[in-house]
């Protein structure tokens, strides 16, 4: 056991330096890895705000909080859910958790999938947990991990609510499914209760149990809650050609009155929005782009090419889950705005041979920058972050832009431009025409038939 130790005020300040199970020099180890670690301040404040947060509730549920077990994880994350944090906050507290545990010198409790422990630990019969279990490690190869992300947060969700029901959540009745659903009221939206009732029913086909969301009791409350709430989808605002054009005229290093030249963000933001117009790409897809990937457009084989123009590759997708492909086109204006990131783009280690630094093979087109250094890979979260700082400097009232607001637009601009449905669809690697057709909504309707006659009759008027 430690020995009890006069704490200094910086060593109070780290919040596992007041857990018990921890040595002098294990919390002489922590303080020296927080005081030495470079990093934002709000990174700072929130790796403490969390740390005390863990440590508090851990003393209360007479817990150890380091090294703590991925048992002990899962409950605290299944109590801050209960308690209606994000999923976003979730995903940041395992974040602090494993830092601490990383920093400590312990193996990080939060390692392995997100649905390693898919719920936080109820009574189940031991062939019903063991069959969980195996399906949770099949399916890390056979579900996009944002699929599983989910299943585990509203699973968890579903437990902790039964549980405060007194109701059996795992097998649970359709009754009690139904009661959920009226119980969420109007705070959740009917895709968000779709997808509720797809984790419950996907948690309990892998437990071996029949499915209480496919009952008729459960697709008649899901449909009363749909009617009394509403099935409105609100849509990303268009970063169609006329909007994006002044945002890149502000990033192009070829201004004449520039007073002063552009940083490496802002080449890496103008190529970004680029590449993002024209391959229709989501966030996720765009940041997983890779320079070996880039192949120039033959002139010979392209008669109708312009010199400058290439392809990139799209290893994976939302509607491509298997990893087949698709190639998507640049401009000669989109590789021209890449060419000049990459030259200021932050380069790998130098090779043994002395050749000076060099982009790693496999390196992404986008990496992440901040005062703290660079990352290899944006996030597409950043994505969004772009997207909303852009189109803020270039015009202040802008509101409802995102990481999908590039798909959106150009998704408008080509059919302004004419191309049919199949020919967006091919585009924007859609397997279904719904989203595409949601998202040119409002323009077709102004090109729709009634607003052709109309438009001809009122033309007839005389003035």
């Amino acid at each position: 056991m430690p020995t009890d130790r006069t704490l200094t005020a910086t060593e109070a300040a780290i919040p596992f330096a007041l857990v018990p199970t921890l040595t002098p020099a294990e919390a002489e180890r922590l303080r020296t890895a927080f005081a030495a670690r470079p990093m934002a301040a709000s990174t700072r404040r929130a790796l403490l705000g969390d740390g005390r947060l863990f440590v508090t509730w851990c003393g209360q549920t007479g817990r150890p909080a380091m090294p703590a077990s991925r048992e002990t994880v899962a409950a605290f994350l299944a109590a801050a859910a209960a308690d209606g944090r994000s999923p976003a906050t979730l995903r940041r507290y395992r974040s602090s958790l494993a830092w601490w545990h990383a920093a400590a010198g312990f193996a990080n409790p939060c390692a392995g999938s997100a649905v390693a422990v898919p719920v936080p630990g109820p009574d189940l019969a031991d062939a019903a947990m063991a069959a969980l279990r195996t399906f949770m490690d099949v399916a890390q190869h056979g579900y996009a991990k944002a699929t599983l992300r989910a299943a585990e947060a509203d699973a968890r969700r579903f437990a902790v609510w039964c549980g405060q029901q007194g109701l059996s959540w795992l097998p649970a009745e359709p009754a009690t499914v139904g009661h959920y659903i009226r119980d969420l009221g109007g705070s959740r939206k009917p895709t968000t209760v779709a997808r509720y009732l797809a984790s419950i029913g996907l948690i309990h086909r892998a437990a071996g149990h029949p499915d209480p969301c496919r009952h008729w009791s459960v697709t008649l409350e899901r449909r009363g809650h749909a009617r009394a709430v509403g099935s409105e989808r609100r849509q990303a605002a268009p970063l169609t050609d006329a909007v994006l054009a002044p945002i890149l005229d502000r990033l192009d290093p070829a201004q004449p009155d520039r007073s002063e030249p552009l940083k490496p963000i802002d080449l890496r933001d103008r190529a970004l929005l680029l590449v993002g117009r024209d391959t229709l790409a989501r966030a996720d897809e765009l940041v997983a782009l890779r320079w070996t990937d880039l192949r120039p457009v033959d002139l010979a084989l392209n008669p109708d090419a312009q010199p400058g123009e290439a392809t990139i590759r799209i290893r994976r997708s939302k509607t491509d889950q298997e990893g087949q492909g698709a190639e998507a086109w640049l401009s000669a204006e989109t590789m021209a705005a890449l060419t000049a990131w990459r030259a200021v783009a932050p380069r790998w280690p130098a090779e043994q041979d002395g050749e000076g630094p060099r982009i790693r093979e496999g390196a992404f087109l986008f990496c992440h920058l901040s005062r703290s250094g660079a990352g290899e890979r944006m996030s597409p979260a950043a994505v969004r972050r772009v997207v909303e700082r852009r189109t803020g400097e270039a015009d202040p009232l802008a509101v409802g832009f995102s990481g999908h607001s590039l798909r959106v637009g150009a998704a408008q601009d080509l059919l302004a431009a004419g191309v049919d449905l199949p020919g967006l669809m091919q585009a924007g690697r859609w397997s279904s025409p719904v989203m595409p057709a949601r998202y040119t909504e409002r323009l077709r309707a102004t090109r729709g038939a009634v607003a052709r006659v109309r438009r001809g009759k009122d033309g007839g008027k005389p003035p």
